[in-house]
């Protein structure tokens, strides 16, 4: 996964519940966007240890509902979080006003950066 500023994080988040290891990744419930900032990309950028993980709050986000029936969920009060775990491995939680929890599967990453150096060839 390539990261650079001012670009778009999107993320698939799938209900927490049973029947989540049989979802198919290609249809979440719901997308969660986040445009990548200066601050949010250096925190993407520790690799924390074994035991422990960095959560992140999101201040500015969008939700978007693929199934009608989390629609009016989504219009209600939310809260999202980037949760990295050693990898460093990226997963996002986003909890509704109505107790729902939905999490993206976990996606090993690498940051990398453009530093405006460009090769000749």
């Amino acid at each position: 996964m390539d990261l650079s500023e001012n670009t778009p994080l999107v993320l698939p988040l799938f209900l927490l519940n049973d029947t989540i290891e049989q979802r198919d990744i290609e249809h979440p419930d719901l997308t969660l966007e986040v445009t990548l900032d200066e601050t949010l990309l250096a925190n993407l950028c520790q690799n924390p240890s074994i035991e422990e993980n960095i959560s992140i709050n999101l201040a500015q986000y969008s939700l978007s509902a693929h199934e009608t029936e989390y629609e009016t969920a989504i219009s209600s009060a939310h809260q999202a979080q980037l949760i990295l775990n050693h990898g460093p491995v990226l997963s996002a939680v986003v909890s509704l006003e109505s107790e729902l929890v939905f999490i993206s599967p976990p996606m090993e990453m690498m940051p990398t950066f453009d530093l405006g150096e460009e090769e000749d060839n």
